[in-house]
């Protein structure tokens, strides 16, 4: 029942509607908390809680198992999405600035993480199209916003700027034209070992 996907997506529909949390089965909680445990997801006293972290989980789960990628983005939120990779970020002590605006022209960057006079400049997708023609449009278009906050480094306080994108489902390719493409279940590790790679990546 618990690997079942149809199960994963009704518990995620229901969160959506639920902000205190869902409560589980009690006759089956050893072994949704096994499994859930094993997936990152949190349950306190029986309730799943309603937080972006148990969302994102849930829903790399419900893929896991066999559940349409298509149906999980449509129960997933742009914010739900933003704000767990933005914790992520808060986790490796980055200093965080959500829906980050620049003007003439406008330009709006989903999150711009500071920390060591580095700055990661990141734009989140989780939509299905993962496509090399799409993303690589998706690049451009970061690369064109990295280029234009680098005339802010001074009030940033720092020397370079990375473009990163962050994707629900894992690529064919981890990088297009030097920017970074990294599924948001790898996010963490790509953070723990970043310095190792930072020489290989576009910097403005």
């Amino acid at each position: 029942m618990i690997k079942n996907p149809n199960y994963l997506v009704k518990l995620l529909g229901k969160l959506n509607s639920s902000p205190a949390g869902v409560e589980v089965n009690n006759n089956i909680y050893p072994e949704i908390q096994k499994f859930f445990l094993s997936k990152g997801i949190i349950i306190k006293n029986n309730i799943v809680e309603n937080t972006s972290s148990n969302k994102i989980s849930l829903g790399i789960a419900a893929v896991s198992c066999g559940a349409s990628v298509l149906e999980i983005c449509k129960l997933l939120s742009w914010k739900d999405f933003e704000m767990f990779s933005s914790e992520i970020l808060r986790f490796h002590d980055y200093t965080i600035y959500i829906n980050y605006r620049m003007r003439n022209p406008a330009r709006q960057i989903d999150i711009v993480a500071v920390k060591s006079k580095i700055a990661l400049v990141v734009d989140c997708k989780h939509w299905k199209n993962n496509s090399f023609s799409v993303m690589q449009e998706v690049v451009r278009k970061q690369k064109e916003r990295t280029i234009k906050l680098g005339g802010r480094k001074q009030i940033l306080r720092v020397k370079n700027l990375y473009p990163v994108i962050i994707t629900f489902l894992q690529p064919e390719f981890q990088n297009i034209h030097r920017v970074p493409i990294v599924p948001i279940q790898n996010f963490n590790s790509f953070l723990l070992d970043f310095d190792g790679y930072i020489q290989d990546f576009f910097t403005a």
